[in-house]
């Protein structure tokens, strides 16, 4: 099958945002266009946001199997700063990947050139405060976490917790419990 083909959709907490993943291992953002003063009552049209590779194949020596990059399952945690952050997830790993916009540039540096050079520290006289400029909206993603080794079946179902630290994960046997903050183990529950 291709690798365009949609395996999991999944909206944030206030229908803004919608993460789609695909079989390719690729996690496409839209967000929702503001509602037009022709058409003050229409629900609005979602445009690409972002897209980015979430998952990539890799190949499990011990059991001689392909794992493959398809996301099984997006999960969005609750905002709590201007940042968005969700969780995805293939048949073994599931990632934290986080979502930030910058549309401002800091400008006037007082050891850096224009174009990020230091200077000659002996040709600084005075000191300057550095601006920030505007610039065109950039929407950086990062991963900040990779969750892996927690499940010998294919993960099917992610859920985050209320208390936005914690999230189970499950496999057709096994539930586990992380913390967002600890990788390299979870608590199983079944």
């Amino acid at each position: 099958p291709p690798a365009d083909v949609i395996s999991t959709v999944e909206f944030n907490h206030t229908g803004e945002l919608l993460a789609t993943g695909d079989k390719g291992g690729r996690v496409v953002i839209f967000q929702r266009e503001p509602e037009s003063k022709n058409a003050p009552h229409s629900q609005g049209e979602y445009d690409v946001y972002s897209t980015f590779q979430s998952h990539e194949p890799e190949f499990d020596y011990l059991k001689s199997l392909e794992i493959e990059e398809k996301i099984n399952k997006i999960k969005w945690l609750p905002q709590q700063n201007a940042a968005h952050s969700l969780l995805s997830t293939n048949d073994k790993t599931i990632k934290l990947w986080k979502i930030t916009e910058r549309d401002k540039r800091p400008e006037g540096y007082n050891l850096k050139d224009e174009e990020g050079k230091l200077k000659d520290l002996s040709t600084v006289t005075s000191l300057q405060v550095p601006v920030l400029k505007p610039m065109d909206l950039m929407v950086e993603v990062s991963p900040r976490r990779v969750f892996a080794n927690g499940h010998t079946y294919h993960i099917n179902s992610i859920s985050v917790n209320s208390d936005c630290e914690t999230y189970m994960s499950a496999d057709d046997l096994r539930i586990n419990l992380w913390h967002l903050a600890i990788t390299d183990r979870s608590f199983s529950i079944l």
